[in-house]
């Protein structure tokens, strides 16, 4: 099969939205809501990559805590005690996108085929978006999986 010309740097997004570690988890969440994102890099201030937070992070991380919570909601139900759902609000405004983040994302570089990132996303089905990063680990793009059909858009099929 003869290699692709097309690079990720040709379908990647240069645009790239992300947080910092220390940014509380809610915000974040309504960052990936608000641009309907399946996920964000986390940065540092000068833009080196962190790590990443996606829906698939923050759902894992969701499913840990159900058992704990589960198990409270009963004992405060139990006891006619209300302030279960006050102290779980608190905890969640406590969680920070560092507490969540996957710390170690799988990324591609700009000069990487259209098949590299193809076989990323077949091998790594829970990953989306990759960050693209620099040499120096500095994020210069994120590449999705809608990203990847692009020059699909290129092809007449008449």
């Amino acid at each position: 099969m003869p290699e692709s010309k097309i690079l990720v740097k040709d379908i990647m997004v240069t645009a790239v939205i992300s947080v910092l570690p220390s940014l509380s988890l809610i915000e974040a969440i309504k960052v990936i809501i608000s641009h309907r994102f399946d996920g964000v890099p986390v940065i540092d201030r000068e833009n080196r990559l962190l790590g990443i937070l996606t829906e698939y992070d923050v759902i894992k991380e969701s499913s840990k805590l159900g058992i704990p919570i589960l198990q409270s909601l009963a004992l405060e139900d139990l006891s006619g005690g209300d302030n279960f759902w006050d102290n779980f609000l608190e905890m969640l405004k406590s969680l920070k996108v560092q507490d969540v983040m996957n710390k170690e994302p799988l990324t591609l570089k700009s000069e990487a085929t259209l098949e590299e990132a193809i076989m990323t996303f077949r091998d790594h089905h829970r990953v989306n978006p990759i960050p693209v990063i620099s040499d120096d680990g500095k994020v210069i793009g994120v590449v999705s999986r809608f990203d990847v059909l692009k020059p699909f858009n290129l092809i007449d099929i008449e």
